[in-house]
């Protein structure tokens, strides 16, 4: 068991000496009859009470037969404005500690998503999609050049099919494109 004073307490831990004083008024240090800390015992304390909860914080008092401590100020509402409106409302610690466990996960989610190839990068999905517009595109334009002499001197349902059967042509070029660049992607076969 080591045992120490406040202020030494404070410089071990890295914080302020207002700080340690807080944490023995609130009852989250272990003291020795002699009024000295006991390091290892209070570090675990400080520790397990961690987060601002209410619950351990009541506890706690009642551990020490006193009055639980006076419940802390409510959160101020959320301001309706921007982002920087909302990070300068005041969090607990326990959280941003929620909140960067959060985005980790999500992080770590899409990461993952990633690696499987369920998701695919943006800008690999706008080259393909600029691909498939293109070859649409080509094949519109030239779709008069191709046709043109089979339509001199037909009647209107043979044009018909006719512009029917190289519509559908190129709507299956596209298609079979677009499988083709989906499976390359993905890295699945085609």
């Amino acid at each position: 068991m080591t045992i120490s004073h406040q202020a030494e307490f404070a410089r071990l831990l890295g914080v302020d000496r207002s700080y340690v004083t807080r944490l023995k008024q609130e009852g989250r240090l272990v003291m020795t009859p002699e009024g000295k800390v006991d390091v290892e015992a209070s570090h675990q304390r400080i520790l397990e009470t961690a987060g601002g909860r209410d619950d351990v914080a009541a506890r706690w008092a009642k551990a020490r037969s006193a009055e639980p401590p006076v419940a802390p100020p409510e959160q101020p509402e959320m301001p309706s404005g921007g982002r920087e409106d909302i990070e300068a409302v005041q969090t607990t610690r326990a959280d941003a500690i929620a909140r960067k466990e959060h985005y980790l996960a999500l992080q770590a989610q899409l990461d993952y998503e990633k690696a499987i190839r369920a998701v695919v990068p943006r800008p690999d999905v706008e080259a393909a999609l600029d691909d498939l517009v293109a070859g649409v595109r080509a094949g519109v334009e030239n779709l008069p050049h191709r046709v043109a002499a089979l339509l001199v001197g037909k009647d209107l349902d043979t044009i018909r099919a006719l512009l029917k059967q190289e519509i559908g042509q190129i709507m299956a070029e596209m298609h079979a494109g677009a499988r083709r660049r989906l499976a390359e992607l993905t890295q699945e076969p085609a």
